[in-house]
């Protein structure tokens, strides 16, 4: 009898150090291979940075486009942006002028 509580016991022990351990490992592989674990991690990193760039572009972008639409308020209309506005848009020109198509 006494026997069979001890080895009930070893074996009880035995059970929980291996779920513990289980545990341990299932937790430890995902914190480095999961979705959001180490590996995910570097890759976020370098997602980030391009992502930064990428803004940084679109800041100077829209700096000279903000520059750009200035020039049309109706206290300083700037007559050269005007004349290329009307000529793009009421495809407008002079007698003299040639005309080249660029591809776009």
């Amino acid at each position: 009898m006494v026997r069979k509580t001890k080895l009930r016991a070893a074996s009880l022990q035995l059970a929980l150090w291996a779920l513990i351990g289980t545990l341990i490992a299932y937790f430890g592989y995902h914190g480095v291979h999961g979705d959001r674990g180490l590996r995910a991690h570097r890759t976020f990193e370098a997602e980030i940075a391009v992502l930064n760039e990428e803004l940084t572009g679109l800041e100077t972008e829209r700096k000279k486009l903000e520059a750009r639409v200035a020039r049309f308020e109706p206290n300083s209309v700037d007559r050269d942006i005007l004349e290329e506005q009307t000529r793009k848009n009421l495809s407008w020109m002079h007698p003299n002028d040639r005309i080249l198509s660029l591809p776009d």
